[in-house]
């Protein structure tokens, strides 16, 4: 999303644990006050570049080289994995859950 920085690059940024998106919804208004929302997707990660630290991996995925990016953050930092896209068509929002 573009409501927090881009920890790889800019790009698609799906995790692993619910918590962890959980981190970046922000409440609806109008009938939707008091309530958040959140993708389900598929996602299909083809090659993986995998990171511990923050970097702009974009290049190396527009390059060829990889395709998608799993930044590690339980290895970094003992918080849930981020998997990152920077192809539109790798993803695919399956589902939507309204949550409170």
């Amino acid at each position: 999303g573009e409501c927090r920085g881009s920890m790889f690059g800019p790009g698609i940024y799906l995790a692993e644990n619910a918590s962890k998106s959980d981190e970046y919804a922000k409440e609806g208004s109008g009938v939707y006050v008091g309530l958040c929302a959140m993708l389900l997707c598929r996602a299909v990660a083809g090659r993986v570049l995998t990171v511990d630290s923050a970097g702009d991996c974009s290049a190396r995925v527009r390059s060829g080289e990889f395709d998608s990016v799993c930044g590690d953050r339980l290895a970094a930092a003992g918080t849930f994995r981020e998997m990152v896209f920077f192809h539109g068509e790798a993803v695919y929002p399956e589902f939507i859950v309204i949550y409170a």
